[in-house]
């Protein structure tokens, strides 16, 4: 039966769509308020992408030089610095992943730190389900930040147990962890590689072995958990190297910026550098440490690859 657009169902479909955008103001103010404190709540995710949202999706274009031609126009999403926790809630983290999916990526990358201080080993058990419903067309990398590693492994490097624990689990869930490495990533007999190095602060970087088998000549992506790891890498071949690890300071203070940044280069706070020949992006996470993020919005970083021996048309 055809409806008729009489003044009455206007009228109604009017209150429908104010009811509607006051729902989704207070839902975003919500979200806001709540994320600009410190929480990590599904409110400032909207899963669709449709609605304003607290949480932040950077989009960017990468110039990457020799880029083959069938990698050209592929979308890559670099998420960061899960932190299952409790203080980040199941909810809010599902709810990032069904906000990736929906942006259909080809590629997905993680810079480390899936949870925190995992004493009990809850929070790895818990971030491998979540994980699990993550999408991507040509394949889903990561490297592991240093809690990772276990609460010890900064200090006695060996105890490996949550990391050894993660590092399986993520592969049978589909995700491919780089961990001193390479992966060469074949699409329409093209290819790119990608490298991922150990954590700096574990002492578990080795990058003789992780560029071992990457050409020369061929576009090279690293993930490598700290921003300080690319003073590092002069004498490898990479193309950008793309971190976590700072959550983007974490608290900023208006006027003053983060008091505290876990990383000797103060100026890899968050965002895109030019570090000599390479390219450096540091993503602010999508958790936190501790109970307090202030005026730092979560961030998912969608990057459109493109060559840049060329004019990006």
């Amino acid at each position: 039966m055809i409806r008729e657009n009489t003044p009455e169902v206007l009228k109604t479909a009017g209150k429908n769509l104010k009811r509607h955008n006051r729902i989704s103001r207070r839902r975003f103010v919500k979200g806001a308020v709540l994320g600009t404190l410190g929480f990590c709540t599904a409110a400032a995710v909207d899963a669709y992408g449709i609605e304003p949202e607290w949480i932040e999706v950077v989009e960017l274009d990468l110039p990457l030089s020799n880029l083959p031609q069938p990698f050209r126009g592929k979308k890559l999403v670099h998420i960061s610095d899960l932190h299952c926790s409790n203080t980040v809630s199941d909810k809010y983290l599902r709810r990032c992943i069904q906000r990736i999916n929906r942006l259909q990526a080809d590629i997905v990358v993680i810079t480390g730190d899936f949870v925190t201080h995992d004493f009990r080993g809850v929070y790895k058990k818990k971030i491998l389900s979540i994980l699990s419903r993550l999408k991507s067309t040509l394949g889903t990398f990561a490297c592991l930040g240093n809690h990772d590693y276990g609460v010890m492994a900064t200090w006695q490097p060996g105890s490996d147990t949550v990391r050894d624990f993660l590092e399986n689990g993520l592969q049978e869930i589909g995700v491919q962890v780089l961990r001193n490495n390479s992966h060469c990533l074949k699409h329409q007999d093209s290819e790119i590689y990608l490298v991922g190095l150990g954590d700096m602060w574990a002492q578990d970087i080795q990058l003789e072995k992780a560029f071992r088998n990457v050409a020369s000549d061929k576009t090279t992506l690293v993930l490598a958990h700290n921003p300080d790891t690319i003073d590092l890498l002069q004498d490898y071949k990479a193309n950008i190297v793309m971190c976590g690890h700072t959550h983007g300071g974490q608290v900023k203070v208006p006027f003053f910026g983060p008091p505290l940044l876990p990383i000797k280069n103060r100026r890899y706070v968050s965002g895109m550098f030019n570090v000599e020949d390479k390219m450096l992006y540091v993503n602010r996470g999508l958790g936190r440490l501790g109970r307090i993020r202030f005026n730092c919005r979560p961030e998912i970083t969608v990057f459109t690859l493109h060559d840049g021996s060329a004019p990006n048309m």
